[in-house]
């Protein structure tokens, strides 16, 4: 069995050390073993280690990690369906056959079908239906729902996405021109695929809420301004 020293367990992991000295003082990372009076880890302090970093990726806080280390499912537990560490339960691109095509569409008919594949949402691929994107393609249908057309969601979707690649490149730029600065003051140099889970932690932390605050914001302004307009056309006749 192999056996880490913290230090060398940060190197191994992409953890630093100070974090797993703090995930320790939280209990969602198990307490060293000791060879002697020395501190050691092993193999399944970098497997928690890297559930831990997988879990944050997809937006989980610390305190619903440890959650799901207390409740620990067995096999053929139902809870093992809804564990974290299986992997996302939609992937951003799938593929999907007609019947699940049909569940998700419901009752709006034909039309929104041919909408989805002219707007790129939905491709079909021999005996399968390709999404490019899930999310977008279920916001789509909130969208259209609401009295958004397809055509008019599809064009918020290019407008979204090229904003976020343009965000997302100069994040990456930003991280990897800070490289020789070290990571979390432990001098481990920054390797973009070794922390992108990290980097991907902040973007769904910060992303979803900070994006949602800002549309809110921005339709706030667009709501005041619209309202200042008439009173600035009445004043003037």
């Amino acid at each position: 069995m192999a056996r880490y020293t913290r230090a060398e367990l940060a190197v191994v992991s992409g953890v630093a050390s100070r974090t797993i000295r703090y995930y320790q003082s939280l209990g969602v990372l198990p307490k060293p073993g000791r060879a002697g009076k020395e501190v050691v880890y092993s193999d399944a302090h970098v497997d928690r280690l890297r559930d831990i970093v997988a879990m944050q990726a997809r937006g989980l806080r610390l305190d619903a990690i440890r959650e799901v280390f207390d409740a620990e499912p067995q096999a053929g537990d139902w809870r093992a369906l809804f564990d974290p560490r299986a992997g996302q339960a939609a992937e951003r691109s799938s593929f999907i056959d007609d019947a699940e095509l049909a569940t998700m569409l419901g009752d709006r008919g034909a039309d929104v079908l041919a909408e989805l594949i002219s707007a790129g949402y939905l491709e079909r691929r021999d005996e399968r239906w390709f999404l490019a994107d899930r999310s977008m393609f279920k916001a789509a249908l909130v969208l259209y729902d609401v009295g958004i057309d397809i055509t008019l969601s599809g064009a918020l979707r290019t407008m979204v996405q090229s904003r976020i690649a343009a965000l997302a490149d100069e994040v990456v730029h930003t991280v990897r021109d800070a490289a020789g600065t070290g990571y979390g003051g432990e001098g481990v140099g920054v390797d973009l695929s070794r922390f992108r889970d990290r980097l991907l932690a902040m973007a769904w932390e910060v992303g979803g809420i900070t994006f949602a605050a800002e549309i809110e914001r921005a339709a706030a302004a667009d709501d005041a301004a619209g309202r200042r307009a008439p009173a600035r056309a009445a004043s003037a006749r």
